[in-house]
């Protein structure tokens, strides 16, 4: 059920592009070519980016996520999906919103 809120909100974001270059197992979800997004079938929850590792810090005391071994830097966390779906839908936008900031499309549009 978590998995298809995900998929819902994240379509309905602008130029959010769904992919599965890992296999069929995990879905990524990017804009203008970089993650904001990403969950595996059967993992613990929701990997999303984080600003810095001071932001992660606070995220995770809020929500009680944790870091996300198999991805490089310390601003990426794992929302448990026992997070209620309105703090993934808040995380989801905000990670969205750095991805977009930090890596505009380029076209005039950012």
């Amino acid at each position: 059920m978590q998995h298809e809120f995900v998929d819902r909100h994240c379509r309905s974001l602008p130029r959010a592009e769904r992919d599965q270059p890992f296999g069929p197992d995990t879905v990524v979800w990017k804009v203008n070519g970089h993650m904001f997004a990403f969950y595996t079938e059967h993992g613990e929850g929701l990997s999303l980016r984080t600003s810095n590792l001071t932001r992660a810090l606070a995220v995770v005391r809020k929500s009680r996520p944790v870091s996300a071994p198999y991805q490089t830097g310390r601003d990426w966390v794992v929302l448990p999906w026992e997070t209620s779906p309105e703090e993934l839908r808040l995380r989801l936008i905000e990670s969205y919103n750095l991805v977009r900031r930090d890596w505009p499309s380029g076209d005039g549009e950012s």
